[in-house]
């Protein structure tokens, strides 16, 4: 044949392989009908358990709002004390919700519900929590790092005994217990139907760091400052708890911030009335002791004028005074923040910018506060206010810098002033003069003092009003039906995966298939015929399936089948082909059955058959058909005595001879090509009218095609299950090169059932391994060893 009919051959196979059958595989999943049912008995049986076992989980909610003013100070004008005595920052939404989710406020309110001992009991399949339910409570003095490993079971025997895990001795309620878990004391809880009570202890800082995971805060509208807290829990009673005592701790920790600031400013000012007081207790008894000395009753009036101004102007620069000391003051303060320095009084400083700076100071510090107590010193939060109480600082060092010289400027001025009024002062009596100054000294200090002392009064007022930035809209409450797991959505996803488990089991099983499944395989990649099918036969007491001899006068199916592929062998060829020679791929495939069983049919049908054993490598016919093989064909071949004496009968039926292989000679394949075998087979003909040849495998030697070349017909055996695919392109190739005259494919192996069009094909163990080259051509795939397991399991 050109190679142009070759390539073109080629391609069409080719073209074929590529066209997707949905029919057969369609038929690949009603092979494997049977894994449905299964698998879907398997995921809703474990969706049962599943929802047995499983605890449910309920949703806790709470709503909390936030007073978030980002506005800042609000105007300059107006006292700078009310300002500072407000005590609270303003408070950022996203700061609060990390402080709320803080390791440090969780711990605190898991140990104030003392969360770190729970108590489970078994009831059926499920475990029951007895959170505030359990028979007994435990409250352990010292726990060991067993016990956080271990759970104790406390078994209650009685109102007043109870026993621990498989101890028998009992203990009494109130009775403080040293064993491996720790010391404890055990007391008696509430009434309960559970008598085997679990108890669990927990580290506390390793179970905040779970229920932090199941603590949600959200923020459902962005506009709004407005907090949605949410927390699972397996029971309802406990996760009300938790966010009713996280709420109460957060809210405890603001107050504690802004009374602690509250507490600064008034031990500032109190630190100042104790100066101001003795100062006006001096300057009093300076006016006392000058009065008593000197005499002094009245002041002219020729002095009234003078006293006026000057006091006006005493007044302006004692005011310019006592601000440069808070400036002072201010200035220690910033310089020694760190030192934990009270924050200074600036009430007397009529400058937003340094109050609104000192506040926004102020602020900062309570922050860093917050943050060095609920984060790590690496936080970059952390940095980020110490860079900004860095920045403020400084520009509060230049403020100062700026009042100071502008005051600077003043107090000169008034001293000019003054120096211009004590110069018409120099004629009024010296007495006088320093009684006015005693005096005056004496007005200003009662002046500061009361406004010290109603300052005071005022602070102690806002510091027992304090109030939370935060206020909660709505209490906790938790829905009575679990968020988990969801009936509907296990089932639902049991079913799914009771489906699509074995769907893909069986791609997967295709998908490493590698072997003949269908006639339609057959057809397609060799583009031979099937000129006949035998069905599997199974294995009867100790004999194999594949070695049994048919009873060809049964109605058996496969008698049927041989029958059939009879009365086909007259479609071989022009219809008289009487030599025909039966190889395979590999050992195993079925040759030595199917050519012994033809052979008994045809004998049958009155026609007298020849079954010649040239599988001169390794003969098995001798011991199938229970014969001698001490003569046989190669004794034929080298030319030893008359064939007719070498010739057996069967004992299957009088028309059925044999001539068995013979001796193994030692050069198989120069014995057939040594020209003896057309005489040997000329001279048979005239005997018989079938001779059928059982040749060696064509894929493992040439002995099958040095055979070829003398007989009519060449039928191939194909076993399902066991032949490779890659194997039926090479049928394709002799059937393309015509190297095997009147090719035709037997379809050995099939089982019948639901399946494919015809049939579901399946094996047993075969086993026939010709060479020992078997192994390397027909070793196990992953598909073939899991298929034949399903396949034994059906």
């Amino acid at each position: 044949m050109s190679n142009q009919s070759i390539d073109f051959y080629q391609e069409q196979i080719e073209e074929q392989e590529k066209k997707f059958d949905i029919h057969n595989y369609v038929r690949g999943y009603l092979r494997y009908w049977f894994l449905f049912p299964i698998f879907l008995v398997l995921t809703l049986t474990a969706a049962f358990f599943y929802l047995q076992i499983t605890q449910p989980v309920y949703l806790a909610k709470a709503t909390l709002l936030i007073k978030d003013e980002k506005k800042g100070i609000s105007g300059s004008s107006g006292d700078i004390f009310e300002q500072m005595t407000q005590f609270g920052g303003n408070k950022l939404v996203e700061n609060e919700i990390e402080i709320l989710k803080s390791q440090t406020l969780m711990e605190q309110t898991a140990s104030e519900l003392q969360l770190d001992v729970n108590y489970e009991a078994k009831d059926g399949l499920k475990t029951i929590d007895l959170y505030k339910a359990s028979p007994v409570n435990v409250q352990p003095e010292l726990i060991s790092e067993y016990a956080y490993q271990n759970p104790l079971v406390i078994h209650v025997k009685s109102d007043s005994e109870f026993t621990i895990n498989d101890e028998d001795t009992s203990h009494k309620y109130g009775q403080k217990l040293r064993n491996a878990w720790g010391v404890f004391t055990v007391t008696k809880g509430t009434e309960s139907l559970y008598s085997d009570i679990t108890v669990k202890f927990y580290n506390i800082a390793s179970m905040t760091a779970g229920m932090l995971g199941r603590l949600e805060i959200a923020a459902p509208n962005p506009k709004s400052t407005v907090l949605e807290l949410s927390f699972e829990d397996t029971s309802i009673q406990r996760g009300k708890d938790v966010l009713n005592k996280l709420l109460d701790v957060y809210v405890q920790s603001s107050l504690n911030d802004k009374n602690n600031e509250a507490s600064n400013t008034l031990k500032f000012i109190e630190s100042r009335l104790g100066l101001i007081t003795g100062e006006l207790g001096d300057v009093e008894r300076d006016v006392e002791s000058y009065k008593t000395t000197q005499g002094l009753t009245d002041i002219g009036a020729e002095s009234n004028l003078y006293l006026q101004n000057i006091k006006e102007n005493d007044t302006q620069l004692n005011d310019v005074n006592i601000k440069i000391s808070v400036l002072e003051s201010v200035d220690n303060y910033i310089k020694n923040a760190d030192a934990g320095s009270p924050a200074p009084a600036t009430y007397l400083i009529n400058d937003p910018v340094l109050v609104a700076l000192l506040t926004r100071y102020n602020d900062l510090q309570l922050q860093r506060e917050k943050y060095a107590q609920t984060t790590q010193a690496n936080n970059p939060l952390l940095g980020t206010i110490n860079t900004q109480i860095a920045n403020t600082r400084q520009a509060i060092t230049e403020n100062l810098q700026n009042l100071r010289r502008g005051l600077d400027v003043t107090k000169k001025s008034l001293e000019a002033v003054n120096s211009r009024f004590s110069a018409g002062l120099r004629s009024i009596p010296q007495k006088e003069r320093e009684y006015v100054g005693i005096k005056r000294q004496q007005t200003i200090k009662e002046g500061l003092y009361l406004y010290l002392l109603q300052k005071r009064e005022e602070t102690a007022l806002g510091y027992a009003a304090t109030v939370t930035d935060s206020r909660l809209v709505d209490a906790p409450q938790a829905a009575y039906l679990p968020i988990k797991p969801q009936k509907p959505l296990v089932w639902l996803g049991a079913g799914l995966a009771g489906i699509m488990l074995p769907v893909l089991l069986i791609n997967l099983l295709l998908l490493f298939s590698n072997t003949v499944q269908t006639r339609d395989e057959i057809v397609k990649m060799s583009q031979s015929s099937v000129i006949g099918e035998i069905g599997h036969m199974k294995t009867t007491g100790d004999q194999p399936g594949e070695e049994a001899i048919i009873k060809m006068t049964s109605r058996s199916a496969v008698a049927e089948q041989f029958r059939a592929l009879r009365t086909n062998l007259q479609y071989l060829g022009d219809g008289t082909c009487r030599i025909i020679m039966f190889t395979s791929s590999i050992g195993g495939e079925g040759k030595s059955f199917v050519s012994i069983n033809l052979a008994a049919s045809l004998a049958y049908s009155d026609k007298r058959v020849l079954l010649i054993g040239l599988d001169l490598r390794k003969p098995t016919l001798h011991e199938r058909l229970h014969v001698s093989n001490k003569f046989g064909a190669s004794n034929c071949l080298i030319g030893q005595g008359n064939t007719v004496d070498f010739i057996q009968s069967t004992g299957i039926h009088p028309k059925f001879d044999v001539l068995t292989s013979g001796p193994i000679p030692p050069n198989p394949s120069e014995l057939l090509s040594n020209g003896r075998l057309p005489v040997l087979l000329a001279e048979l003909r005239e005997r018989y009218d079938y001779i059928l040849i059982d040749s060696p495998p064509f894929g493992l030697v040439t002995d099958s095609s040095l055979i070829a070349k003398y007989v009519d017909a060449t039928l191939y055996v194909v076993r399902h299950n066991y032949t490779l695919q890659d194997h039926l392109k090479r049928i394709g190739e002799l059937q393309r090169t015509h190297r095997f005259a009147n090719l035709s494919v037997i379809f050995n192996g099939v089982k019948y059932g639901g399946g494919y069009g015809y049939g579901s094909y399946g094996y047993g163990g075969y086993g026939y391994g010709y060479y020992s080259e078997d192994a390397d051509t027909k070793a196990p795939n992953f598909g073939t060893k899991v298929r034949k397991m399903l396949t034994r399991s059906s």
